[in-house]
């Protein structure tokens, strides 16, 4: 191939060629070849001005040279793209529901569907006839026409009027027509499996399907059979049962939860008053500090938050949640901020910082600002 120019893009190097055997990346929603250009591997391809732009791992210069174009690679983008086919003309045929998008990453492919939301059994039919389809080993057949006789085929999307000159059909034996530029099998049995692995609704309007093929759907079933293997011997629990067990563990876990938010509560009950009889005094206020159990400090709030001449602190994942009726909190914590180098913010009564600062250095701080903001005297 003929490298025509090459240029540096941050600290990669890019090759430019006029006509490249390189399929881009993002073209028709599939993903472009890797391989070698030289000596040099490809990590992207993309078409830019007519022209293909290669993105390299070293520097070459301009000139001709042998390449090569990684196969396998090739052949499972083949199955991702004839899986999408198959699986946006299944849902067509059992719900009428058309794929307005496709897009395939390096683990998984999506489309994207003109309804929302879709029914999981929907998803579940169109999945079954999506694999029958594979499963019959049908062919997937090329048809490179004149623009003008595209009309004569069941084109699941009509050809756009922009398009002129030879159009590529692909189908799949009497079960889909569409015109497409990408990397397909010869037979549907070369997919293996399609298997949906997702959706959610997207975009207002739309419902976005996780889907893998091929070698990718074996990595995934190899991946849940190993996580159902640890899970079991996890549980003491078979395969079949396992539902039923962390059905079981999930409401244990909720039970236990409420019972302890209900300990923290009269824990938190119980030490308000102790904590308020040795609070700090500064400046006609009582400055608690709690670093205890965060489920327990979050109810002192509730039995001591209301004291009008009380500053609360508590220790929180990642900071401290600080209140008071009388000293405005969103303006102590800015200063907090520019004398400590926290982070955070909050309201007249109420407010967080972010900070690994011990909580002896932050009531110190507090205690200084306090002093200065009424005038030196700690009285």
């Amino acid at each position: 191939m003929i490298i025509e120019e090459v240029y540096r893009d941050k600290d990669r190097f890019v090759a430019v060629s006029k006509n490249s055997p390189f399929y881009p990346d993002g073209k028709g929603g599939q993903l472009g070849d890797r391989g070698k250009i030289g000596n040099r591997s490809v990590l992207r391809v993309f078409e830019k001005n007519g022209k293909i732009h290669h993105v390299l791992d070293g520097e070459i210069n301009p000139g001709e040279y042998d390449f090569w174009i990684d196969e396998r690679r090739r052949r499972e983008i083949a199955r991702q793209h004839t899986a999408q086919h198959i699986l946006s003309a299944a849902l067509i045929e059992v719900a009428d529901i058309e794929t307005v998008s496709f897009h395939m990453g390096e683990d998984f492919s999506t489309i994207d569907l003109n309804a929302a939301p879709v029914l999981k059994e929907v998803l579940e039919e169109a999945e079954k006839l999506s694999n029958e389809i594979v499963l019959d080993n049908r062919r997937v057949i090329e048809h490179v026409i004149d623009r003008s006789e595209s009309e004569k085929f069941p084109l699941r999307k009509p050809v756009s009027d922009k398009v002129r000159g030879k159009v590529r059909i692909i189908e799949i034996e009497n079960f889909d027509w569409s015109a497409c530029g990408g990397f397909h099998v010869s037979m549907t049995g070369e997919i293996g499996l399609i298997k949906i692995i997702g959706y959610e609704k997207v975009k207002g309007s739309l419902t976005r399907v996780y889907f893998v093929a091929g070698m990718r759907a074996f990595k995934e079933f190899s991946k849940l059979v190993d996580l159902f293997k640890d899970l079991s011997k996890m549980l003491t629990t078979s395969s079949d049962e396992m539902r039923s067990r962390i059905s079981n563990i999930i409401e244990s876990s909720k039970e236990n939860a409420s019972k302890l938010d209900k300990l923290s509560e009269e824990y938190a009950k119980t030490i308000s008053r102790d904590l308020l009889e040795n609070a700090e005094e500064c400046c006609k206020l009582r400055i608690v500090a709690f670093g205890g159990y965060e489920e327990v400090g979050k109810y002192l709030f509730k039995f001591i938050g209301d004291e009008e001449d009380v500053l609360i602190m508590i220790k929180v994942q990642g900071g401290y949640e600080i209140g008071s009726k009388k000293v405005d909190i969103g303006k102590l914590i800015k200063s907090l901020n520019s004398l400590i180098g926290s982070k955070g913010g909050g309201g007249k009564n109420r407010g967080r910082i972010s900070t690994d600062k011990p909580m002896n250095l932050i009531v110190q701080k507090i205690k200084e600002l306090l002093v200065e903001e009424s005038g030196g005297s700690r009285l």
